[in-house]
């Protein structure tokens, strides 16, 4: 993918992929899907072309240390945009170990939200691991919405074609944990509301049919949470929180739930089945969260 005539826009792996070929002229291959950096800080050592060339690297949070290193080690002027409380787990780099690698740079700190209406915010701040609070945005909206569904597929595809013919105009972004239910949600919309034609995204599908997503085209999109970092949505459902059993002061459940919550530009629904309610929700107030019932 181009952006112009001279941006390239690559993946992390993509780019490293094709600076050691470049480099080398040989494929670097794979290793259990991460990086041998040793043999790759050897081929830096010998790269003198790349210095002063501009990288620009979004959610820099989700990358190692170690490739910052390798940059540092190329001599590239490197702009990175970060959010360490915006990762799914906490595997990968904070921003002063994004800072340590690049061997000391400037930091400008950006805290205007201008994503969410502040009632999401507020339900964000529930689940935002760090000591300080970001500020909230002025701009008003619905209060998110905690739904009890069945646990059936049927009825909440039936609410969630509902939803859609509702808001014909709104991107709406599906967030599963699993990929096999993205598939099992898809075929159980199709089979109540023929015609709606979702949209569904799994990186490792052979299929085409799971690949290719018009981001500009209204409507539903099947998501996976390990794709939906850097996407955001009119309205976001988390159809399956009652799958995530983990204690309530678990760092990384929060940093999920918090990273969920602010892809949404507008409404916000997290839904579970059962007779209980996670224990991650329980204590938010009704009047930041408000809790509603899906028929069967």
């Amino acid at each position: 993918m181009r952006l112009g005539a001279s941006l390239p826009i690559m993946t992390f792996h993509g780019w490293v992929h094709g600076w050691y070929r470049e480099t080398t002229g040989s494929p670097l291959g794979a290793r259990n899907g991460s990086f041998d950096w040793p043999r790759l800080m050897s081929a830096a050592l010998h790269d003198t072309g790349r210095r002063g060339h501009i990288l620009v690297v979004d959610e820099a949070q989700d990358l190692p240390q170690e490739f910052f290193s390798l940059c540092r080690v190329l001599g590239m002027d490197v702009i990175a945009f970060a959010d360490e409380y915006q990762r799914i787990t906490s595997t990968q780099s904070t921003l002063d170990e994004i800072e340590k690698a690049l061997g000391g740079c400037g930091r400008l700190e950006i805290s205007t939200n201008l994503r969410n209406p502040r009632p999401v915010a507020e339900l964000a701040r529930h689940f935002y691991p760090g000591l300080y609070h970001p500020p909230l945005p002025h701009r008003d909206g619905r209060v998110p919405v905690l739904l009890r569904r069945p646990e059936a597929r049927r009825p909440f595809a039936r609410w969630l074609a509902r939803y859609v013919d509702d808001h014909r105009k709104l991107k709406i972004g599906v967030v599963v944990k699993r990929s096999h239910e993205q598939v099992e949600l898809l075929r159980e919309i199709e089979r109540v509301r023929p015609g709606l034609q979702p949209q569904i995204y799994i990186g490792a599908a052979e299929d085409k049919r799971y690949k290719n997503v018009d981001a500009d085209r209204p409507g539903l999109r099947l998501v996976n949470r390990a794709s939906v970092k850097g996407l955001e949505f009119d309205t976001v459902i988390v159809p399956d929180a009652h799958l995530d059993a983990g204690h309530p002061s678990s760092v990384d459940l929060k940093m999920l739930y918090y990273v969920l919550a602010t892809r949404t530009r507008g409404e916000l629904y997290i839904c579970y089945s059962g007779d209980q309610e996670p224990r991650l929700f329980s204590g938010i107030p009704q009047q930041t969260f408000v809790r509603q019932i899906l028929p069967g």
